[in-house]
């Protein structure tokens, strides 16, 4: 700002503090509802050790020792389903709070609403199809949602170009992986969802970004989204294409399964939209696709090698 730096936080900083503040509101019932179980369960074993003492005083006879342990084990009882409504409640808290905040990244562009959402629930369904742990899923679930917060780093007239970045822009717009990531690493619940945050456009190859990471070399948390994140950026209108078919899609997908896309995940993502689980609504496709290296090119994930273009040809860099 001409004659004095300014006093607006970037938008990065904002953003971390709205996740800061997140932690702190679920911090009131100690923390993502995690302790509150923790001290439900303890309850319940303690509602069983009292139970058992309870019978045994009735077949002893000591009816008010009974009547005693009976009150207890009533409020005990109580005070255990106090503890699982508020771990759930708590739980339900933070979700949303994720969710609003992945929200806010995705309204910068009209082109990308709802994405984040829909990564969300693509990236489910293949952990669902999968049979990956329940632990495994709920990190899943928070990394997919939050796999773009990095964005609110980028300038609009890059995000919201309406055509191909240039090499320079596709450098900076590579940059909303570890940015995502750094927003988010002080927060250390979070410090499992950072793989699929940072490397979720890594490729199989060793031709993704921001490491040039190959094979088993990339968590499978970000291998699960990078499916997901793929799929939606192909079905979605965006200022560089209109979208394709989710056939068109599952073409494109099937052709980078192996080179760029784990095989695994793309299977399971298929077999799930085959069985009508996912339903895909367009107002109108406009564009036809081929199936060659050169066609899927154009798909989120590519790296400035992996996009290039015979010579004098233009480049298409995909930003999603």
């Amino acid at each position: 700002m001409p004659g004095g730096s300014s006093s607006i936080p970037a938008p990065e900083g904002l953003l971390q503090d709205g996740v800061f503040e997140c932690f702190r509101c679920a911090q009131t019932h100690n923390g993502l509802g995690l302790d509150l179980d923790r001290l439900a369960g303890r309850g319940v074993a303690a509602q069983t050790r009292l139970a058992m003492r309870l019978d045994g005083a009735a077949d002893a006879g000591d009816h008010e020792l009974s009547r005693a342990l009976g009150l207890f084990h009533s409020q005990l009882e109580q005070f255990v389903e106090d503890l699982k409504r508020a771990a759930e409640e708590n739980r339900a808290l933070f979700l949303g709070s994720i969710q609003m905040l992945a929200g806010a990244v995705d309204e910068k562009d009209p082109y990308t609403r709802g994405h984040s959402d829909r990564v969300t629930r693509y990236s489910l369904l293949i952990g669902k199809e999968l049979k990956l742990a329940t632990d495994f899923m709920e990190t899943l679930q928070i990394s997919a949602q939050l796999h773009d917060v990095g964005k609110i780093g980028i300038e609009d007239r890059i995000l919201k170009k309406p055509g191909a970045l240039t090499a320079e822009e596709f450098e900076v717009m590579k940059t909303h992986t570890t940015k995502g990531a750094n927003i988010l690493r002080p927060v250390t619940q979070l410090a499992e969802m950072l793989p699929g945050i940072e490397l979720h456009h890594e490729a199989l190859d060793g031709r993704g970004y921001p490491y040039g990471l190959q094979g088993d070399q990339i968590p499978l948390l970000a291998r699960v989204i990078a499916v997901a994140d793929t799929f939606d950026a192909l079905t979605t209108n965006r200022p560089y294409q209109h979208a394709h078919t989710p056939e068109e899609a599952f073409k494109i997908i099937q052709n980078l399964a192996g080179k760029r896309l784990d095989p695994e995940p793309v299977a399971a993502l298929m077999a799930v939209y085959e069985r009508g689980e996912i339903r895909i609504q367009r107002l109108s496709i406009k564009r036809a696709v081929a199936t060659s290296d050169a066609a899927a090119a154009d798909v989120p994930a590519a790296p400035a090698t992996a996009l290039a273009a015979p010579e004098g040809a233009n480049l298409e860099r995909t930003r999603v």
